[in-house]
């Protein structure tokens, strides 16, 4: 009787350890059907959000493969698509093209030059009627407009391969909108034959009696980058006023405006300013003769000295800075039609990883700088050690009208 229960009970004890280990392996199985995450968009590839950050919203990214973004993967790739789509503020995407289809055969570059705020207005157009046209953006801003209306907007991409990241200077890296190929600003140039040695040193200098009606400027009214540099002065107008104080040893007296950003533009107005329509205008105007006059224009504009006859130089440190930047910023376009083109091509741009590639050369001119540490620039002061203001895209584009109504009530 004991033996005949003793034996249920160790086959029960059996079936009851059976049936947990089956319901264990069942709870622990995953589908082998379950498909893994392919998304390989020109969003996932940047490197704006550190890796630290995806540890603290509670983000895993480490059971998904990055997408292979080396140069022989990219080719392979583009080469399967058809022809790749710019559009471009500047010339220098051609050059740039040239190249690029000599190194990638197989892939034909097609450049479109439009102007940035007429280029937003086209791509906004295209996207929003589904036709999703160019590839690679490459633009200047417009009062911070590139960022508010079409980075915020998911319009145009910020693009930043990883192992290029570390050569970038902030705020390129990873505190801009996107990575710029290369930087200008607007700056005072004067004529090297009428004076041997740089005659400005702070903003203020202009206002006084010894350049009464001696200051060009290309007409902030037809020229966003012109109107940057004004609007950045009332931005930070703490740093004029106290530039004032620096020139004059007193305190800044205001007449009748807000601040001493303000007030500059004011007293550039009593003093006599010229305004011009380009910068091109305002070289011509002091660098052909012994001029005494000084001119704001473009930086860039220094490497047309020869071909113009010039004898001009841009002044590159001024009280209390220099200026602000006006970047050229590379971007891959929403949905870009041949991503894998796009993504080489910026590469190709940006010079590849070491900074020596063709691609590059367009962009390192005299005048203009590359805010990488490992490319030599050709200017004689580093990007490191320009003396500029931060391009605050957001306050820009809500200062900007105010400055631009001030203008024109003195025009």
């Amino acid at each position: 009787m004991q033996t005949r229960l003793h034996k249920k009970r160790s086959l029960l004890a059996m079936v009851m350890l059976i049936c947990a280990i089956m319901l264990m392996t069942a709870c622990g199985s995953t589908s082998k059907d379950e498909p893994a995450s392919t998304e390989t968009n020109a969003s996932a590839a940047t490197t704006t959000t550190p890796a630290a950050d995806n540890a603290s919203n509670g983000s895993d990214t480490s059971a998904t493969a990055p997408a292979d973004e080396s140069v022989e993967a990219l080719y392979a790739k583009a080469k399967e698509g058809g022809k790749l789509i710019v559009y471009s503020t500047s010339g220098r995407a051609n050059d740039a093209a040239e190249t690029f289809m000599k190194q990638y055969p197989g892939i034909e570059v097609e450049v479109s030059k439009v102007k940035s705020d007429e280029m937003m207005d086209k791509v906004t157009k295209e996207q929003d009627a589904g036709q999703f046209n160019p590839d690679v953006i490459v633009t200047k801003e417009v009062s911070g407009a590139v960022y508010e209306e079409m980075v915020k907007q998911g319009r145009y991409i910020k693009y930043l391969p990883e192992e290029f990241a570390p050569m970038v200077d902030e705020p390129y890296r990873t505190q801009a909108e996107g990575y710029a190929n290369y930087v200008e600003f607007r700056t005072i140039f004067y004529n090297t034959s009428a004076y041997p040695q740089v005659p400005i040193t702070n903003w203020w200098d202009l206002t006084t009696p010894a350049f009464k009606g001696k200051v060009y400027t290309a007409d902030p009214l037809s020229s966003p980058a012109f109107m940057d540099l004004f609007t950045t002065m009332v931005i930070n107008s703490d740093d004029m006023a106290a530039a004032y104080k620096a020139k004059f040893g007193k305190d800044i007296e205001l007449h009748g405006t807000d601040n001493a950003g303000y007030e500059f533009i004011e007293q550039l107005f009593n003093n006599g300013l010229v305004v011009l329509k380009g910068s091109d205008d305002v070289l011509d105007a002091i660098g052909k003769a012994k001029s005494d006059a000084v001119g704001l224009a473009v930086s860039g504009d220094v490497s047309k000295n020869e071909e113009n006859g010039w004898t001009i130089a841009p002044i590159l440190d001024i009280q209390p800075k220099t200026s602000v930047p006006d970047s050229g910023y590379l971007f891959i376009a929403n949905k870009a039609p041949h991503e894998a083109a796009a993504k080489l091509f910026i590469r190709w741009m940006m010079g590849e990883k070491d900074g020596t590639g063709a691609g590059m050369e367009p962009f390192n001119k005299l005048g203009s700088w590359v805010p990488r540490s490992d490319v030599k620039t050709k200017n004689e002061v580093a990007y490191e050690e320009l003396n500029l203001w931060l391009f605050d895209g957001e306050k820009l584009y809500n200062t900007a009208p105010q400055v631009r109504d001030f203008w024109i009530k003195h025009t």
